[in-house]
């Protein structure tokens, strides 16, 4: 189980690989969790105040109470450690963490770290700390390189490496939220588990079935002006995300799903969306498309760490660029099938539907996405557009058990890590700290009175 993996590194300028020499830790997972990991890890480092950080987004992102980045390197005094220590991420997905902490290579996910500890002019200097923001991965600073640390949204138990040697015992870490999220200018506010079953199964639905307004059905004899199809939405297989989503819905964690994505937006508008087709790539020979629109050609959506690569299975590798595309109108939107054929001969009024992190929601809330109930109970504080986590009064609806869109964030480690290693304090060092750095990712452990046995099981109080 010491298999590489490809890991694209990346950097800001020409960089020594000598000067992380020291001890270097890999950490990959869980997208929805990446704001807790990043300022856990930043709080440690702070304490040294010696260091230099890299990272793919604005600068300042990760000083903010929801850091959003998916790509950062660490290097500097890590405290109770000598020596320099090196921390790189690349958030791509709790499944795939963890098959990435294993070493499985069949199938091979891509994976971007950072190569090195940076050197030149930083972005900014604040005494002995340096940030270089907005650095962007290049084939030149590619780097193959072991995963030692995953973060899932998910047990193991809930993937196809159920039984395999990973540690701890304990892995839970905190928990996670989600909400049912809605695009922008969206006619759905509520959304029940069955609702999403009948989306995750055909693909789509009226908006009567959400509404039981017999005219919002676009194919009634007299259309409401609210008419319109509701299309599902989410992510490809190797996400935690859409494991907890479709096993708290009662869909079935391995049933294949039939799931649309945005291919073409502009203004605010959503112009087309297609059924994602296998492999995420369209096959030629497809008709010529309509002006403004586009079908897919990229093999990131595709799902296959189940072995289920069929047309709609697959879904977005982050729950980012789900949450960018939900910021947007469906007024008017051509639709493809799998083969970029069109579904309906003319575009029609689309809402887009979709469960996501709170850190990702809040993200796509203040783009315009609409906050939706799950089962008839919503995080409203969500709704307001200075919010930046959840109120007291919404974190007790989870933690006492009324609301149960959520799962216990787990902290993985590389099995075959020697104990008392300088990775396993790193390891340490970050899960004592995640409690202090929730923000808007969760809810710490000790704060929750209801409770479930496993995945998605009974939320129960004791």
């Amino acid at each position: 189980m010491k298999s590489k993996y490809c890991i694209a590194g990346l950097s800001a300028i020409a960089l020594s690989t000598s000067a992380y020499a020291d001890v270097t830790v890999n950490i990959t997972g869980a997208t929805a969790f990446r704001s807790a990991t990043l300022l856990a890890i930043k709080l440690k480092y702070d304490a040294s105040a010696n260091y230099k950080f890299a990272h793919n987004t604005g600068a300042g992102n990760l000083s903010t109470a929801n850091p959003n980045a998916s790509t950062v390197i660490f290097s500097g005094a890590f405290p109770g450690l000598t020596g320099t220590t090196t921390i790189r991420c690349n958030f791509t997905g709790s499944v795939e963490g963890i098959r990435a902490v294993l070493g499985v290579t069949d199938p091979t996910p891509p994976k971007y770290y950072l190569s090195s500890v940076l050197s030149g002019t930083p972005t900014s200097t604040v005494g002995n700390v340096s940030e270089f923001a907005g650095v962007a991965a290049t084939l030149s600073n590619t780097e193959t390189a072991t995963s030692d640390i995953a973060f899932s949204d998910v047990s193991i138990a809930s993937t196809p490496y159920n039984g395999s040697p990973i540690k701890p015992s304990s892995p839970a870490c905190g928990v996670i939220v989600f909400t049912m999220l809605a695009n922008e200018g969206a006619k759905v506010t509520n959304v029940t588990s069955q609702q999403f079953r009948a989306l995750m199964s055909k693909g789509y639905q009226p908006l009567s079935t959400f509404t039981g307004i017999a005219n919002d059905d676009p194919a009634s004899a007299t259309p409401s002006v609210n008419a319109r199809y509701v299309f599902g939405s989410g992510r490809n297989d190797g996400s935690g995300t859409r494991t907890v989503y479709l096993g708290e819905t009662g869909y079935g964690i391995t049933n294949t799903v039939k799931q649309y994505v945005v291919t073409n937006r502009a203004s605010n508008a959503i112009n087309s969306i297609q059924l994602v087709p296998v492999n995420g790539t369209t096959p030629a020979g497809y008709p010529t498309l309509p002006a403004n629109t586009s079908v897919l050609n990229s093999t990131a959506y595709a799902s296959n760490t189940w072995g289920q690569d069929v047309a709609g299975n697959g879904g977005y590798n982050s729950g980012s660029l789900l949450a960018t595309d939900f910021g947007n109108t469906g007024a008017s939107v051509t639709v493809f099938d799998e083969a970029g054929y069109l579904k309906f001969p003319t575009p029609v009024a689309a809402d887009l539907v979709t469960w996501l992190s709170v850190n990702d929601a809040i993200t796509a809330k203040n783009a315009g996405a609409v906050i939706c109930s799950f089962n008839g109970v919503k995080l409203s504080s969500l709704v307001s557009l200075t919010a930046t986590k959840m109120s007291a009064a919404d974190t007790a609806k989870v933690t006492q058990g009324q609301y149960t869109a959520w799962g216990y964030e787990n902290m993985y480690l590389r099995n075959d890590v020697t104990a008392g290693s300088n990775t396993e304090k790193v390891y340490n060092a970050i899960k004592s700290t995640i409690p202090l750095k929730l923000a808007a990712a969760g809810i710490k452990l000790t704060s929750m009175k209801a409770g479930r046995s496993e995945d998605f099981g009974t939320v129960v109080a004791p």
